[in-house]
């Protein structure tokens, strides 16, 4: 008995030791801990209430959502939830400040809160991006300097480093895959520039040559109007699962490929495995990558995966390897060659390495005199009539462009945020290339690394408008520049700097993200989900009404889904003299609400020539043959 009463007595004991331990610690509340508190608790409670209200038809930016019918007990409530969260939040201070519990949950819900509020957010999208993303800079600030998020140390094993790259690469990639596929499933995918692209798959399936009937109203290689045999490298794919929606994955795939050179690279400049995981999920989630797929299939996607790749061997200096990705670069297009020229310049320059940038240099150059001599000759020529700004006389071609650079920097600088509708969407254009990437392109002093800032120049010097715009694929070369010298900056930084950087950087990529690619593939799942009955009903007229193989015109958004065929043009296209030919044995006509007017003109217009209807449904596809040629 006497040692159980010890026994509980020295219970008590500690316990009530404990206890005083606790309750005799100072107390320093200061302004720092009440300012700190407060905003996490701000953060927490408006995250919640938007939660909460997820389903209002009020828009967030809207003066009247949440106070139109907000009465003095609601307000008080909400104070109130405020102040006890402050309460808690000073609480677990002082009991476990190792922690560091506020400064964590401030940047938790400041990314959820800011992630609800662009995915709701339905006008001045931009602008409540900008807003948030600052809000999100200064927390990030504060959370960097608290030394938050420490305990995921920086010499964890590969193994977990790529696991988490790989989960980057699915998650994102997953919605640019899911685009592309939608997109065609719910027949918006239109010739140009996707049917000409499956007719094209189809035909090198069949005869191994890049042939397409629907890209200029005729017979024709690809390859006169863009010289791009890397498309060879998908080929093997496409006989094992010959869909267009194949390509659309593909796409997408190769995209994401470019993540493994990225990390390698990281890596390679000295990055620790945790930096070299957030610039992965920078580039993951980039939006000038995923955007670009918004308008489907395009050759330049090969540029990122194979200039990150080039650049990554010039850094291990295995030079076999660089020249043969550097090789591939050059098969993406005619006008790859730039890519190689800015970066053999940086190689000169900056590097100092005349052995291995002159060779780069002058190869290049050659290449692209060849290609477009036999493309002037034997093909369509080079699409130069995109810089017609900064060319005087026609008959010079590029070289036009080149003397206006060297000759008239003026009237130059005057083109470099000029619009052809004078708005400010050049500007947007940079800052939704640089705000992702926290404008570490900028982050040196070396002057000569600006080079590799200086393929920005191919799309803000033109006002083909298409271009300075991030949902085409035009920023696809770019896009490995700028991620190269992020590396190469960030490598060089202080560690805090890098830190916060990479991690703003993070945090703008994700939520740019949110704004340009979540809505798309929210529409375009929408859209099919919707209409599924009228898609499978217009897959039944195309796939089993229409005879296989079938000579036929059609409109623009139903040819990539009867592609494979030797023979088949756009309607809108397929003219001369200004009316339409009627050479071929179908006529397919799109008949869904938005364009079945134009539809009944133009079938109105082929019944008078001959043609009769074969298949017709109000609502689908109008299918119309051929007397003629019976």
């Amino acid at each position: 008995m006497n040692i159980n009463n010890d026994s509980n007595n020295k219970d008590r004991n500690n316990t009530g030791g404990f206890i005083r331990k606790i309750f005799s610690k100072p107390f320093r509340y200061s302004t720092d801990m009440f300012v700190r508190t407060f905003i996490c608790s701000y953060f927490i409670v408006s995250t919640v209430n938007l939660l909460i209200h997820a389903n209002d038809e009020t828009d967030y930016n809207k003066l009247d959502f949440l106070q139109k019918d907000a009465s003095v007990a609601d307000f008080l409530l909400h104070c109130l939830l405020i102040l006890g969260i402050m309460l808690f939040l000073t609480a677990l201070e002082y009991f476990l400040p190792k922690w560091k519990t506020t400064p964590h949950l401030m940047v938790i819900f400041a990314l959820l809160m800011s992630f609800i509020l662009l995915l709701r957010c339905e006008s001045s999208v931009y602008y409540m991006y900008f807003a948030v993303l600052f809000i999100c800079a200064m927390v990030i600030l504060y959370s960097t300097d608290k030394e938050c998020f420490s305990f995921i140390k920086s010499d964890f094993h590969s193994a977990y480093m790529w696991t988490a790259v790989g989960f980057f690469a699915l998650v994102f990639g997953f919605f640019v895959t899911a685009i592309g596929v939608y997109r065609y499933l719910s027949y918006s995918t239109p010739n140009f520039d996707f049917g000409i692209f499956c007719n094209m798959f189809y035909n090198m399936k069949e005869t191994g040559l890049p042939n397409s009937t629907s890209e200029r109203d005729m017979l024709l290689s690809h390859f006169a109007v863009h010289f791009s045999p890397v498309y060879y490298l998908m080929l093997p794919f496409y006989f094992i699962f010959p869909s267009p929606s194949t390509l659309q994955v593909l796409q997408a795939v190769v995209l994401y490929s470019g993540i493994i050179p990225l990390v390698l690279t990281a890596r390679k400049l000295g990055l620790s495995k945790k930096l070299a995981v957030a610039v992965s999920a920078v580039y993951a989630a980039y939006p000038a990558l995923s955007a670009g797929c918004f308008y489907d299939l395009h050759e330049n996607c090969f540029l990122v995966p194979l200039l990150l790749w080039t650049f990554y061997f010039f850094e291990k200096e295995k030079y076999i390897p660089m020249a043969v990705f550097a090789l591939l670069t050059l098969t993406v297009k005619e006008d790859a060659f730039i890519y190689l020229v800015f970066f053999a310049l940086y190689v000169i320059f900056s590097r100092k390495k005349w052995k291995i940038g002159l060779p780069m240099l002058c190869l290049s150059l050659i290449y692209f005199v060849t290609v477009s001599y036999f493309m002037q000759k034997y093909g369509t020529g080079i699409m130069s009539g995109r810089f017609g700004n900064l060319i005087f006389d026609s008959e010079d071609g590029l070289i036009g462009a080149l003397k206006t650079l060297l000759l008239n920097p003026g009237y130059v600088l005057t083109q470099i945020f000029t619009t052809s509708s004078g708005n400010t969407d050049k500007l947007l254009y940079l800052l939704q290339l640089f705000l992702p990437l926290a404008f570490l392109p900028f982050a040196t002093k070396k002057v000569s690394r600006f080079i590799l800032i200086c393929p920005v120049l191919l799309n803000i010097l033109t006002m083909y408008v298409y271009q300075p715009n991030i949902n085409f694929q035009y920023s696809f070369g770019i896009t490995a520049f700028l991620f190269y010298v992020s590396m190469l900056n960030l490598s060089e930084l202080p560690h805090f700097s890098k830190k916060y950087m990479i991690q703003v950087g993070a945090a703008a990529s994700v939520l740019l993200f949110t704004v340009v690619v979540i809505p798309k593939f929210t529409h375009y799942a929408g859209m099919y989900t919707s209409n599924k009955a009228i898609y499978e009903k217009m897959d039944y007229a195309l796939e089993e009404v229409l005879p296989e193989n079938a000579s036929v015109t059609c409109s623009t958004f139903l040819l990539a889904h009867i592609a494979d065929r030797d023979v088949i043009y756009e309607v809108g296209y397929h003219t001369e003299n200004g009316q339409y030919k009627t050479d071929t044995e179908f006529v397919v006509l799109d008949m869904r609400s938005g364009y079945r007017s134009s539809s009944l003109k133009q079938a109105e217009y082929f019944i008078s020539k001959g043609y009769v209807e074969f298949y017709s449904d109000e609502e689908t596809v109008l299918i119309l043959r051929n007397e003629s040629m019976g």
